[in-house]
């Protein structure tokens, strides 16, 4: 995956580009959100992020959470994904990503 605003490779598990420094994003989030939910039968973030997930559909419920959380401006969708694990699923597997390497 490159990063969408310097076009260098993204290092899978960091959430920053480790060229440009700018958090790396999803811009077809809901198109790609969407995606996943058909490819792996589920709706719930919480059911997603207990799936073997890629590095891109990582970045994709990241950046749907942002979003969520932006248009509604409040934090109530970090505080339920905090609760019922998500935040801690999707963790995980970005540091087993960092640990590849």
């Amino acid at each position: 995956m490159k990063c969408p605003f310097c076009g260098k490779n993204l290092i899978e598990g960091y959430l920053v580009c480790q060229s440009c420094r700018s958090l790396v994003i999803d811009f077809d989030y809901m198109k790609n959100l969407e995606k996943m939910e058909k490819k792996y039968s589920k709706s719930s973030l919480a059911d997603l992020s207990k799936e073997k997930l890629t590095f891109e559909e990582i970045i994709t419920i990241y950046t749907f959470i942002e979003r969520a959380n932006h248009h509604y401006g409040d934090d109530e969708l970090s505080r339920k994904c905090e609760k019922d694990g998500t935040f801690s699923n999707l963790s995980r597997q970005l540091k087993e990503m960092k640990n590849k390497k």
